[in-house]
Formats: C-alpha cells, sequence, structure tokens
C-alpha cells in the first residue's frame, strides 16, 4: 500500500517561502509592467508579508523572536488583502472602517502573543490561538467581501470569497486538535501543527493571487468596454446639442424607415434663421446655446419614437414615423412657440426657426427625401423666413404646397 511519509516542517517551511516568493515577484512584475488599480500594491505587500513569514519561520530555532514575526506576517494575510479590497472597490459602502481592520489584527496577535508568553513550550496552546485568530480574521474578510456591491457579478470576486470560507473552515482541524493538546507536553510537535494543513492553506494563498490577477484584468477589460461605448458615443453624437450626428441619424432613420409602412413617415429640415448673425453680434456662446435650445425643444416636442439629428452647423433634421404633413406642420408649430417661452425664460435674444417638411413616399430613398425637404426649406427662408414650408413630389421636382408662417415674439 502507498504510504505518505509525514511531512518535514521545516523543509516545507522553505519549499512553501520558495513558492511565496515566486508569486510575490510575479505580482510585483505585473504590477511594474501593466496597468493597475488602486489596491493592487495591497495584495502585493500581502504576499511578500507572506513570503518573509515562511522564511522567518525557518531561523526560529536559533532566533525565537522569529516566530512571532512569522506569526503577525502571517495573520496579516487576509487583513491586508481586504485593505487592497476596500480600494479597489472604493464606490462600495462597507459596513466597517479600515481602522477596524488593523484593530482586529492587533487583538489577535496580542492575545496569541499572551498565550505563548505564559508558556513558550505548550505547542497546542499557540497552535490552537493561532488558528483561531486565522479563522476569525478569515471569516470577517468574507463577510466584508461579501458586501462588496459588485460580488454577485463577479465570478472571480465570488471565487475569493469561497476561498475565504473555505481557508476558514480548513483550519478548523488544527484548531481543535490545538485545543485538544492545550497544557500537554508534545513530544512530536508536526502532529499538533498539521503541515499538511499549512501547506493547504498556502496553496489556497497562491490561488487567490491568481484570483487577484484575474480582478485587475477583469477591470481592465470593463474600462475598455466602456472606453469603446464612450467613444461610439462620440462617433454617433453631436456633443454639443447630444443628439446624433449626420452619419448616425442617417443609420437609424434607413433602420426606421425599413420598419414602418411605404409613404406613412414624414421628414422635416429644419435651421435656425441668420444664425450667422447671432454668432457675430452675441458671440459664439450665444450661438451655442441656442443651438442647445432649439435641440432641447425638439427633444421635448417629439415622441420617443421620433429620430432628431445635427446634420451640420445649425441644421437640424427629424424623422417622424406613421406621421402626415399635416400633422408634421403642427409639431413645428409647438416647437417654435416652445423654444420662443424657453428663451423668454433664459432671457436670450431673439430667435426664428425655419423648416422644410415633406412625406416620403413609397420607394423613394432618405438622401431624396431630405433633398426634396431642403429644397422646402430654401423656399421658406425666400418667402421670409420663420415659417414652414411642404413639399410634394412631381416628376422627381419638389412642388411646394403649404406654407404655415409663425408668429414668434420679438421681446
Amino acid at each position: 500500500m502507498f504510504h505518505l511519509e509525514p511531512l518535514h516542517t521545516p523543509t516545507l517551511a522553505l519549499v512553501l517561502g520558495l513558492v511565496l516568493f515566486t508569486a510575490s515577484g510575479i505580482m510585483t512584475l505585473v504590477g511594474l509592467t501593466q496597468r493597475t488599480y488602486r489596491g493592487y500594491w495591497w495584495w502585493t505587500v500581502a504576499q511578500w508579508a507572506n513570503t518573509i513569514s515562511a522564511v522567518a519561520l525557518l531561523f526560529k530555532d536559533a532566533h525565537p523572536s522569529m516566530l512571532a514575526v512569522s506569526v503577525l506576517l502571517s495573520l496579516q494575510w487576509p487583513l491586508t488583502m481586504l485593505g487592497g479590497m476596500r480600494r479597489f472597490y472604493v464606490r462600495s459602502n462597507l459596513p466597517t472602517e479600515p481602522w477596524v481592520d488593523h484593530f482586529l489584527l492587533f487583538i489577535g496577535f496580542s492575545g496569541w502573543m499572551w498565550v505563548w508568553l505564559a508558556n513558550p513550550e505548550d505547542v497546542g496552546a499557540r497552535v490552537a490561538m493561532f488558528s483561531l485568530v486565522n479563522i476569525c480574521g478569515y471569516l470577517y474578510c468574507a463577510w466584508i467581501v461579501s458586501c462588496i456591491r459588485d460580488w454577485r457579478q463577479s465570478v472571480y470576486l465570488k471565487v475569493i470569497l469561497f476561498f475565504l470560507l473555505g481557508g476558514a473552515i480548513f483550519q478548523v482541524p488544527r484548531m481543535l486538535t490545538g485545543m485538544a493538546s492545550w497544557g500537554m507536553t508534545v513530544n512530536d510537535p508536526s502532529l499538533i501543527q498539521l503541515p499538511s494543513s499549512m501547506l493547504g492553506l498556502v496553496i489556497g494563498v497562491m490561488f487567490s493571487v491568481y484570483m487577484c490577477l484575474l480582478l485587475t484584468y477583469e477591470r481592465t477589460e470593463h474600462d475598455l468596454r466602456e472606453s469603446h461605448r464612450q467613444l461610439r458615443v462620440l462617433a454617433d453624437f453631436d456633443m454639443l446639442t447630444q443628439v446624433p450626428n449626420r452619419r448616425h441619424f442617417n443609420e437609424i432613420a434607413a433602420q426606421t424607415m425599413r420598419l414602418c409602412a411605404p409613404g406613412s413617415a414624414s421628414l422635416m429640415l429644419f435651421d435656425i434663421d441668420h444664425f450667422k448673425q447671432i454668432n457675430d453680434e452675441f458671440g459664439h456662446g450665444a450661438g451655442d446655446e441656442a443651438l442647445k435650445l432649439v435641440a432641447g425643444g425638439a427633444r421635448k416636442m417629439l415622441r420617443s419614437r421620433d429620430l432628431l439629428g445635427r446634420i451640420g452647423g445649425d441644421e437640424f433634421i427629424a424623422l417622424l414615423p406613421e406621421t402626415s404633413v399635416n400633422d408634421a406642420l403642427h409639431v413645428a408649430d409647438r416647437m417654435v412657440r416652445h423654444v420662443d417661452t424657453e428663451r423668454h425664460g433664459l432671457q436670450q435674444a431673439p430667435l426664428s426657426l425655419s423648416f422644410g417638411v415633406v412625406q416620403i413616399m413609397p420607394g423613394e430613398s432618405l438622401p431624396e427625401a431630405t433633398h426634396r425637404a431642403d429644397q422646402a426649406l430654401f423656399e421658406a427662408k425666400r418667402q421670409g423666413r420663420s415659417r414652414a414650408v411642404a413639399a410634394e413630389a412631381s416628376d422627381g421636382e419638389a412642388v411646394f404646397t403649404r406654407t404655415r408662417p409663425f408668429g414668434m415674439s420679438t421681446h
């Protein structure tokens, strides 16, 4: 039958020290060469402290104080890792303050020191106390991690949470064995210290290091997606008026037209009369405010299924599905009245709008309909501005059928 030889504690400490040193070095290298986030260096410090803990354990026979150093650096691991979590998820409203973490470490280490100093030869007592403090630390950190608002969405955060719970449970046999030997003479310390438990716990710590690296890459991937989304918004929308630009409007309008019954949609092209004069007399700031006022008024007057876009300068376009020309003219009238009311409230200079309105004919493309609307808008300008002109198609030419002047106030 296969027989597993007992684990030699000093040799095990040396091997684990080398493994932890490798992991700490990898985390440091990643931190120096890759993009990291707040909290990452706390995780790295926690690993280095764990490494030093294993090294200090090698010298405890020659220098007994190294045992206390090793215990302190080992007990700090979950709480220092938690400090990194607090900073990594800085927007989470956690139930305790960071000082509580340090206080718990102080209380736990002080308890272990009291047991050790009371009887340095009592291996069972100090092993039981060390395991108890470690279990409490792991459970406390698991509780705080479960309060991070992102843990349900992050697979890696869930794994860390389960590791902390598992790490606490894994140390229970070691604690019970130590308690059973409390105050008794122990001839073979390995029977109390359970090197296999130490090995399993360090393997778990190594696994958690891997999870922390994955958390970092998960955050980087999320930031990249958000950057792409923002770039897409910048590419699709006019930032001043917050409406789609010409290219994006044409894309979504073409999709909307395919869903509409042929000949049921209307198209409006409109701009601000004498916009250059507004810029010249009142400055470009006043011109920008006028553009935002018109865009805001148009959004309020249009339905959720209507589309609005800025196609350049002071010129806007709107697609109104399932809308007749008469209804579109009513929309233009309401839009003008709303803008006039709003500009009075903002104490802005008088401004007027001109519209070209067309019914999109069956089989007519968006560019063709836009061309007819542009002809109608030009006719509105020719007739004296501050009005809407409707046009119908006849042998490829626009025929102007209706004109609606707007009576806007000038004070």
